[in-house]
């Protein structure tokens, strides 16, 4: 057409001059001269990228022109009119996007038609599509899973149950977690009937880390349709499918999981699954969590009773301030327990509800200075210059710091259950330790190679982003770290685990549920 003659001499300003009248005036007769432009740059980036947004205007609604362009020698074009047709159309563009889906060997031409015949949501589509589950580029892999649940076809749900069972993962513990299954596994959620659930539910303690990882924060985006089947599982799973349902429920976030670890807290034994499912009530704000966790505060266990303080620093109210008052005033064994794990657990809101009250002001003071945790100290210092006042400026220099000296020892723990660190930090103080915490494994890493210079390093056996097993592989990996000792927390149940965690290099590991005194022995195995 005439506006586009010469177009490749006209100067810039002409060039977009010209573009923009004919995508002003929608002039669809200049598709074809546009194409060709489109496939035969001219050297000029703006002015290519207002040919592509020209044609892509004009191509709206135009299925026959499209039709064409899929077949277009230029892929360039071919991309183009893919990308206009996922806007969807008739039948006779679907079938032209599947012909161009059998004859296309280029990997970013098939992710795009399978992107564009995802707004068809065709059930015919499945057995055409569910052969690229397969394939080796990934990004091709992530489209089809996309555009295949998004057919609500159940085959697509069996497909993705299948690719999970058959993976690697499944059936290598040791072989970290491909991204096709793990794709595979948050996608299968859009089928969230009794068979998927069931299904996930079953892999929710798998040995293999990286895979339960992808599990885990799967099942715990699901949101309510989750709740009943773990509260199946609370009732009937194995130890630690128990502690993992307790884990995903606190994950939820729903009001309604406070309700059903409440009530598993009633049958609860277990000393790991009460410090779990309180853990979990501190994930989720509700008065039923409180009502919880108040009743925890009766529980003798040390470390348990940790954890009870931990979650409830995070939802204190008057009402908590009265009950822990009335525990306090008894002065009884309970007492000191609940006292100590305030101080252990750095619970900052609840003692400042209680200095503010008054009543326990002595005793808190009291145990947070014989305490000798030097970082437990400084964070209840912070917290009365908080507060404020001249009752608080005099208690803040009570509060001595002393003189920390340097320590004979220096420990790394790396635990996800602030409970735990809490708990080690304070085992620490009583032995004049130094003791840094880091939340995962991958922390841990990282924190080591910045600073290595560590006589022991604690790790749990589960944690996300980096397991314990995996952080001791990539310390052994380290010629200069060769020699730290690295000690793991399981469970008994975990035993299965255990001899791959010593292969990857483990020194030693302490079962849980374990004491104070039970830890501050192995403490001195270790530095034996």
């Amino acid at each position: 057409m005439d506006l586009l003659k010469d177009f490749a001499q006209k100067d810039m300003i002409e060039q977009i001059v010209c573009l923009d009248e004919i995508k002003e005036s929608r002039l669809v007769e200049a598709i074809p001269a546009l194409l060709d432009l489109y496939a035969n740059p001219l050297g000029d980036q703006a002015v290519e990228e207002m040919i592509y947004h020209t044609l892509f205007d004009l191509l709206v609604g135009r299925e026959q022109d499209i039709i064409a362009g899929l077949g277009h020698a230029s892929e360039a074009v071919r991309l183009m009119c893919i990308r206009r047709a996922a806007d969807g159309g008739s039948p006779a563009l679907k079938d032209a996007l599947v012909t161009l889906l059998d004859s296309a060997s280029q990997n970013e031409i098939v992710s795009e038609v399978i992107r564009a015949l995802g707004s068809y949501k065709d059930t015919g589509l499945t057995k055409i599509l569910l052969p690229y589950l397969k394939h080796d580029d990934y990004s091709v892999v992530a489209w089809t899973m996309r555009t295949l649940v998004g057919v609500h076809d159940l085959q697509v749900r069996d497909a993705l149950m299948t690719l999970i069972s058959e993976s690697r993962e499944v059936h290598n513990v040791d072989a970290g977690c491909d991204l096709r299954t793990a794709l595979a596994v948050e996608n299968i959620i859009h089928f969230p009937d009794d068979t998927t659930i069931d299904f996930l539910i079953g892999f929710i303690h798998h040995p293999n880390p990286s895979f339960r990882r992808v599990v885990i924060s799967t099942l715990a985006d699901m949101g309510e349709e989750i709740l009943s089947p773990l509260d199946k599982c609370l009732d009937s799973g194995d130890k630690d499918e128990k502690i993992m349902a307790a884990n995903v429920l606190g994950m939820t976030g729903k009001k309604r999981g406070a309700d059903i670890l409440v009530a598993q807290l009633e049958k609860a034994v277990d000393a790991n699954l009460k410090f779990a499912i309180y853990e979990a009530l501190g994930r989720i704000s509700s008065m039923r969590s409180v009502i919880g966790l108040t009743d925890g505060l009766a529980e003798e266990d040390d470390l348990v009773l940790i954890a009870v303080l931990t979650a409830l620093d995070h939802q204190c109210n008057p009402g908590v301030v009265k009950i822990l008052n009335e525990i306090i005033a008894r002065g009884d064994v309970q007492s000191n327990r609940v006292v100590s794990a305030i101080i252990t657990s750095h619970a900052r809101q609840v003692f400042a509800a209680l200095y503010k009250d008054g009543a326990q002001r002595s005793a808190l003071l009291s145990a947070v200075q014989k305490s000798g945790d030097h970082e437990a100290i400084g964070a209840f210092r912070a917290q009365l210059a908080q507060i404020g006042g001249e009752q608080a400026a005099k208690d803040i220099q009570q509060l001595s710091l002393g003189e920390s000296g340097d320590k004979e020892k220096r420990i790394l723990a790396a635990d996800d259950s602030k409970a735990m660190l809490f708990f080690y930090k304070g085992i620490a103080a009583d032995l004049g330790m130094e003791m840094v915490t880091v939340e995962d494994g991958q922390k841990a890493f990282d924190y080591l190679q910045i600073d290595s210079e560590f006589d022991l390093v604690i790790t749990d056996m589960n944690m996300p982003n980096m397991d314990g097993i995996e952080l001791t592989r990539e310390i052994r990996k380290k010629g200069e770290w060769a020699k730290i000792p690295v000690l793991m927390a399981t469970t008994e149940s975990e035993k299965t685990q255990s001899e791959l965690a010593r292969q990857a290099g483990v020194t030693d590991f302490i079962t849980k549920p374990f004491s104070k005194d039970d830890f501050k022995a192995k403490i001195g195995e270790m530095f034996a």
